[in-house]
């Protein structure tokens, strides 16, 4: 799996209730974490299309630059080019096209094919949040709240 995700629903974190002052107060319910899907595709050959790939390119697409938008989604350069390069190397079309060479400050654009996957992509994310739904609060339920965290 990828170490890249973007949680197509984000967990609520527990709210804390200060205990100081009067006893009296009733003190005031915690929200319960829930847990959330990521959507991961992994092709024959190791490529990987995740959620973190997907936001870069919906990032080219609004910033029409890749260092901007590799800036606008918290991602280093590098990672973002290497990405970019890896989508375009995993199909049969470009979904971003670059200057000639990449480099020099042109635009980075999405293609028609490009904007086909993300709405592919975000088509099967939306299909499987909606019906996992009722799976992921029955597992909720049966969830010890045990288990470190992941960042």
């Amino acid at each position: 799996m990828s170490d890249i995700a973007l949680e197509a629903t984000p967990p609520r974190k527990p709210s804390t209730a200060s205990s100081a002052g009067s006893a009296e107060k009733p003190k005031k319910k915690t929200a319960k974490a829930v847990s959330s899907i990521k959507l991961q595709i992994d092709f024959p050959g190791g490529v990987r299309l995740g959620p973190g790939k997907v936001a870069l390119l919906e990032a080219i697409d609004s910033a029409g630059s890749l260092s901007r938008a590799a800036a606008e989604i918290g991602m280093s350069y590098r990672r973002a080019w290497l990405f970019m390069q890896q989508i375009n190397e995993a199909f049969d079309q470009a979904a971003v096209s670059t200057p000639e060479h990449g480099h020099g400050g042109g635009p980075a654009k999405l293609t028609d094919f490009g904007r086909e996957l993300i709405r592919q992509y975000r088509s099967i994310e939306k299909k499987a949040i909606a019906s996992g739904g009722e799976i992921l609060a029955w597992l909720d339920q049966h969830h010890s709240g045990k288990g470190e965290p992941r960042s």
